[in-house]
């Protein structure tokens, strides 16, 4: 009777301390400079709360939001839909400007190696890179994948979105031309993937990658207006389409069923 009685509580501690980390994910980074090792933080929730003590860890290296230099927002109340941004400094030194690296949210306390104490994580360059497995345990990512679009990073999705599929290249508002403007039907796509492109964008070239990051097709694309893709013989999942015009990159993602 104790045996079972022990297991019971147990499992009650693992599922408190489950929801504890899920009622946390409302705050979610939605913005990596690595160049410029600039981080904004975004709360999704519906609370007020004070994040000054939570915690950032880049290729095992970490530091607390409040030892960084706060660009702007209140870290103390943080406050439903609003952004709080930092430049992020570690022990170790300036770890985001690497080709490659991971970055993850913590709560204030806990072992970085235990998965419930991380609330977030996102990684570029390469996969498999610092704190990958916990972030892959808690289902925010999935194992060798990484973000492979021109720096810096944005997160383009809400609070329940996890993983590299929801990650693009911030642009600015220069940035947004024609290119932006290219479309892909239909999403999901089964047998063949159609893309439209504006007849005025020149120097152009199509590439797709999978979510692992290997290219499956590069094409150049200058003054095609829309072409198709056969996709029929493609393994299933999510593929990311990049066009390249100049200086200006779009993506834009579907799914091959």
């Amino acid at each position: 009777m104790r045996k079972k009685y022990t297991f019971y509580l147990l499992f009650a501690l693992f599922c408190f301390g489950f929801s504890v980390q899920k009622s946390n994910a409302q705050f979610r980074i939605v913005e990596v400079d690595p160049s410029t090792e600039r981080v904004k933080i975004k709360n999704f929730g519906t609370t007020t709360e004070d994040i000054s003590a939570y915690r950032l860890c880049a290729r095992f290296s970490y530091n607390a939001l409040s030892s960084m230099t706060l660009l702007s927002g209140d870290l103390v109340n943080f406050a439903p839909d609003a952004e709080v941004e930092v430049t992020v400094s570690f022990s170790n030194g300036n770890v985001l400007t690497d080709a490659s690296s991971d970055l993850g949210l913590y709560l204030p306390t806990g072992n970085f190696g235990v998965a419930a104490n991380m609330i977030d994580f996102m990684q570029w360059g390469a996969g498999g890179i610092g704190r990958e497995a916990q972030a892959v345990t808690n289902g925010f990512w999935t194992a060798g994948t990484f973000i492979n679009v021109t720096a810096p990073y944005e997160f383009t999705g809400g609070t329940s979105d996890f993983g590299v599929t929801f990650w693009d290249t911030l642009l600015g508002v220069d940035d947004i031309g024609d290119v932006s403007k290219f479309s892909i039907s239909p999403n999901p796509a089964s047998l063949h993937l159609n893309i439209e492109i504006p007849g005025s964008v020149e120097n152009a070239t199509l590439k797709v990658f999978d979510l692992l990051g290997k290219k499956v097709i590069e094409k150049e694309i200058s003054g095609i207006q829309a072409l198709s893709i056969d996709v029929s013989k493609w393994n299933t999942g999510v593929y990311i389409v990049r066009v390249t015009s100049d200086d200006v990159t779009q993506t834009k993602r579907f799914i091959k069923q």
